[in-house]
C-alpha cells in the first residue's frame, strides 16, 4: 500500500500537465479583455482628428468583435475578421491614424491565433504593440500586450516572455483602474506559474486576483478555486487543496455552470480526493467531469478524464477497466506533443508492472526510453521514476541508480511531494540492497517509512475529514431538499392525476353527450337533405327549363338583330334608289346623309348578331370599320387623311348607337366642310377612357373651321342639333371649338356597365 501511496505525486503532476480546461477558458477571457477597446479608440480619435472616420471604425470593430466571441474558429467567419481589419486600415492609411492600423494588426492578431497559427498571430501581435505604444492609447496598448501574450504556448521556452508580456499588461491595467482585467489576467498569471511548478508565485497571483474579484463583488469565482486548490495539492496541502476545490465546486453550482470549466473543476477535485486515497470519490468526480465534457464536445476534455479515470482504475488494482479507459484516451483522440505522449507511456508501464506483465512493461518502458532524450529537464523528473521502478522490478538495478541518483540531484531544483520522495527511497532501498550497499539501503529504508508515514498522515488529517464531512453534510441537506422537492413534485403530480382522471370522465360523458346529439341531429339533418335534395331536383329541372327559355330569347335576339340590319340595308338601298330620280342637291344630300346615320347603326346591329355578346359592341373594331365605310363613301383617300386611336374599349349597345350617330355627323361634317376646294388634310379620331368611369371621343380636322366671330354652337344645323341631343342621351358634354386651323368635337361621358340582358333586349325591344 505504502508504494501506491509514494507513487501518486507524478502522477498528479501528469495529471496538472493534462488538465488544460482551466487555461483555455482564461484564454476565452482574454479574448473578450481584447474586445473592449472601443472607448479608449474613439476618445483618442476624437481629440487627435475629428475629421478621422471614427464612426464607421468603430461599426467594423463591433462586427469583427461579434465574429470573434463566437464559439469555435469557423474559417468563414476567420476570414471575414481579416477583410474588416483590412476595411479598416484602408481607413486608417490616408491620414496616418495610428490607432486604426494597430487595431487593424491587432484583429488579424486575433483571427490567426483562434485559427491555432500562433507563427502567423505572432508577427502582427508584436506590430499591433509597436504601433499602440506610441498613440497614448494605453487600454488599447494593455489589449495588444496580452494579445502578443497569448500567441505563446505553454512550453518552457515560451513561458518566460508570455508571462512578462502579461505581467505589463497587469501593469497597465492596474495604473487605469480596471481592476476586473487586472484580476481576470492576475488569474491567468497564476495558472501559468502552476505550470511553471512556481507554487508561491502562483498563490501570490491568486489571492491578489481573489482579493480584486471580492472587491469587485465578482461571483463566478469556481475558476480561480480550482486554480487554487491544484496549488495546494502540488505543495501536498491537501487539507486546503481539498477546501478549494470542494469551494469551486459548490461555487459552480451556485452559478449554474455547465460549461466546460466544470469538467475541470471536477477533474482538479478528482485530483485532491486521489492524492488522500479518497479513491471512490475520485472516480465519481472524473465520471461526472467526463459527462461534461461530451456534452460540451470538448475532444481534450474527454481525453484527460479518460486518462485520469485509467489512473485510479489502476489505483483500486481495476486493471482491465484502467486499461480500457487508457486505451480509449490513447487511440480514439489524437496526442498532442511527445510530452503527453511520455504521460501515456508512464502510465502503461505503471499498470503493467503491477499486473506483472513485464513483456508488455518493456515495450512501453523502450517507448519511454527513446522520449527521455527528446524532452526537457522537467519531463526527465518525471520519466525517471517509472524508468527506475520498471528496472528495478526487472532486476536492472545499477541502471535503476543512475536515474534515482539523478533524480535525487534535480530534486533540489524542482522539489517533489512527500509521497514521491518516498517512492524514489523504496527504489533506493531496494536498488542498494540488491548490489550490497548496506548502509544506503539502512538509511534509504528509514527515509522512505519516515516519509510514507508523513504521507499516510498527511492523507489521514482530521481537518480533511472534517472538510469532506462537511461537505457530504451539505450534499445530503441538498439532496434532501431535492427529496423533498422531488415529492412535492410527485404529490402535485398525483394530484394533477386526480384531476385530469375527473376531467377525463367528465369528458366521456360529455363526449357520449355530443354524439347522441350529434346522432339526433344526424338524423334531422338526413331528412331534411333528403327534402332539399327533392326541392334541388326541382330546381334543377327549373333552371333546365329556363335555360331552354334564354337559349331561345338569345337566339330570337340574335335574329332581331340580324332583321334591323337587313332592314336598315334594305331602306338604305332604296334611298339609293330614290336618289337616282332626284336632280334636287338639298334631297340628295338629306338622303345621303341618312343612308349613313342608318349605315352606322346597321354596323352595330351586324356586330351583335355576329358575336355571342349581345350588349357589348367593341368600339376598338367599330370605329375603324366606321371610317372605312366614310372614306369608301366620300371617295377621300386622295386628299384626306385619317389618325384613328381608339383605346379598347366595349360599349353597352344602349351608348353605342347615340355615340355611332355622333361619328357619323362629325366625321362627314369634316369631311364635307372642313376642305373645301379639294383641299388636302387630316381628320384624328379618338376614344379614349380619361378616367376610370369617363370616356371621351375627339374628332378634329386641320381644316378651314368656322369663320372667326361666329359661335360654332349657334349654327342651326340638323347635324349639330343631333349631336348635341345624342349627347345628352349620354348624359355628356358636348364642346365644339376652333383650333385655328381647324375645329374640334368633343363628348365626353360617364361609362356605364349595363346588365347585358335587361338592357340589350330592351333596346331591341
Amino acid at each position: 500500500m505504502s508504494s501506491f501511496c509514494a507513487q501518486e505525486e507524478y502522477v498528479n503532476n501528469m495529471n496538472h500537465h493534462h488538465n488544460t480546461g482551466g487555461i483555455r477558458l482564461l484564454f476565452f477571457i482574454i479574448n473578450l479583455l481584447f474586445l473592449t477597446c472601443g472607448t479608449a479608440l474613439t476618445d483618442a480619435a476624437a481629440s487627435d482628428n475629428q475629421q478621422q472616420p471614427i464612426a464607421e471604425i468603430s461599426r467594423l470593430r463591433t462586427q469583427a468583435e461579434n465574429l470573434l466571441l463566437k464559439p469555435g474558429a469557423v474559417q468563414s467567419d476567420m476570414d471575414s475578421v481579416r477583410y474588416i481589419a483590412g476595411r479598416i486600415e484602408v481607413l486608417s492609411k490616408p491620414t496616418h491614424y495610428k490607432q486604426g492600423l494597430g487595431l487593424s494588426k491587432l484583429l488579424r492578431a486575433m483571427a490567426f491565433r483562434e485559427e491555432g497559427h500562433p507563427d502567423k498571430s505572432r508577427p502582427l501581435a508584436e506590430e499591433a504593440v509597436n504601433i499602440l505604444s506610441s498613440t497614448g492609447t494605453e487600454l488599447l496598448h494593455a489589449d495588444a500586450l496580452v494579445e502578443l501574450g497569448a500567441s505563446y504556448g505553454n512550453s518552457d521556452p515560451d513561458l518566460p516572455p508570455k508571462i512578462a508580456l502579461y505581467e505589463k499588461g497587469i501593469n497597465i491595467y492596474h495604473n487605469l483602474g480596471d481592476q476586473l482585467k487586472e484580476a481576470t489576467l492576475l488569474e491567468v498569471l497564476g495558472d501559468l506559474n502552476l505550470l511553471k511548478q512556481n507554487h508561491a508565485d502562483a498563490l501570490k497571483h491568486l489571492n491578489h486576483a481573489l482579493s480584486l474579484y471580492k472587491t469587485l463583488n465578482y461571483k463566478r469565482l469556481q475558476g480561480i478555486y480550482a486554480i487554487m486548490g491544484s496549488v495546494y495539492n502540488e505543495q501536498s496541502n491537501f487539507v486546503e487543496a481539498l477546501r478549494y476545490n470542494l469551494l469551486a465546486l459548490k461555487t459552480g453550482e451556485e452559478q449554474r455552470d455547465s460549461s466546460t470549466l466544470m469538467a475541470t473543476i471536477y477533474n482538479r477535485l478528482a485530483m485532491s480526493y486521489y492524492s488522500i486515497d479518497y479513491n471512490k470519490q475520485a472516480l465519481e468526480c472524473y465520471q461526472k467531469g467526463i459527462r461534461i465534457s461530451r456534452i460540451n464536445n470538448d475532444i481534450p476534455g474527454v481525453q484527460n478524464l479518460l486518462f485520469n479515470i485509467g489512473e485510479v482504475l489502476g489505483k483500486m488494482r481495476r486493471f482491465d477497466e484502467a486499461l480500457d479507459s487508457l486505451n480509449a484516451a490513447y487511440t480514439r483522440y489524437p496526442v498532442a506533443d511527445i510530452y503527453d505522449e511520455g504521460f501515456f507511456m508512464m502510465r502503461y508501464v505503471t499498470i503493467y508492472l503491477n499486473m506483472k506483465d513485464y513483456r508488455n512493461a518493456e515495450k512501453y518502458y523502450q517507448k519511454m526510453l527513446g522520449i527521455y532524450g527528446q524532452v526537457n529537464e522537467i519531463m526527465k523528473q518525471e520519466l525517471r521514476v517509472p524508468m527506475s521502478s520498471y528496472l528495478t522490478k526487472t532486476g536492472h538495478y545499477t541502471e535503476a541508480a543512475h536515474y534515482l541518483d539523478s533524480f535525487a540531484i534535480m530534486e533540489r531544483t524542482y522539489p517533489a511531494s512527500v509521497s514521491r520522495n518516498a517512492l524514489v527511497s523504496l527504489l533506493q532501498y531496494k536498488t542498494d540492497s540488491a548490489r550490497g550497499n548496506l548502509s544506503g539501503a539502512i538509511k534509504h529504508m528509514l527515509q522512505h517509512k519516515m516519509l510514507s508515514d508523513s504521507a499516510r498522515n498527511l492523507a489521514q488529517s482530521r481537518q480533511l475529514g472534517q472538510i469532506q464531512l462537511q461537505f457530504e453534510t451539505e450534499q445530503k441537506d441538498k439532496d434532501i431538499k431535492l427529496l423533498v422537492q422531488k415529492n412535492q413534485l410527485q404529490e402535485a403530480d398525483l394530484q394533477k392525476e386526480k384531476v385530469f382522471r375527473y376531467v377525463i370522465i367528465g369528458g366521456v360523458i360529455i363526449l357520449i353527450a355530443f354524439l347522441a346529439l350529434m346522432y339526433a341531429r344526424y338524423r334531422s339533418k338526413k331528412r331534411t337533405n333528403i327534402q332539399l335534395e327533392s326541392q334541388q331536383n326541382e330546381i334543377n329541372a327549373q333552371n333546365e327549363a329556363l335555360k331552354g327559355l334564354l337559349d331561345e330569347k338569345e337566339w330570337l335576339l340574335k335574329e332581331i338583330h340580324h332583321r334591323v340590319k337587313n332592314n336598315l340595308q334594305i331602306i338604305i338601298s332604296l334611298l339609293n334608289t330614290q336618289s337616282q330620280y332626284l336632280n334636287n342637291k338639298d334631297a340628295l344630300a338629306a338622303i345621303r346623309n341618312s343612308q349613313q346615320r342608318m349605315y352606322s347603326m346597321s354596323l352595330i346591329h351586324q356586330r351583335l348578331y355576329q358575336t355571342d355578346n349581345l350588349g357589348k359592341i367593341d368600339m376598338h373594331w367599330y370605329i375603324p370599320e366606321m371610317i372605312g365605310y366614310m372614306k369608301d363613301s366620300f371617295e377621300t383617300e386622295k386628299k384626306i387623311s385619317f389618325k384613328v386611336n381608339c383605346d379598347p374599349i366595349a360599349l353597352d349597345v344602349i351608348q353605342a348607337v347615340p355615340l355611332g350617330l355622333i361619328l357619323n355627323e362629325a366625321v362627314s361634317n369634316a369631311i364635307k366642310y372642313a376642305f373645301p376646294d379639294n383641299r388636302k388634310g387630316r381628320i384624328s379620331v379618338i376614344l379614349q377612357m380619361i378616367a376610370e368611369d369617363t370616356c371621351e371621343l375627339s374628332v378634329s380636322d386641320d381644316g378651314v373651321g368656322i369663320p372667326e366671330g361666329k359661335d360654332p354652337l349657334a349654327t342651326a344645323s340638323l347635324g349639330m342639333s343631333l349631336m348635341q341631343g345624342l349627347a345628352m342621351q349620354l348624359d355628356g358634354t358636348f364642346e365644339l371649338s376652333n383650333n385655328y386651323p381647324g375645329l374640334s368635337i368633343r363628348i365626353s361621358f360617364k361609362y356605364q356597365n349595363f346588365a347585358t340582358s335587361e338592357k340589350a333586349h330592351a333596346y331591341a325591344d
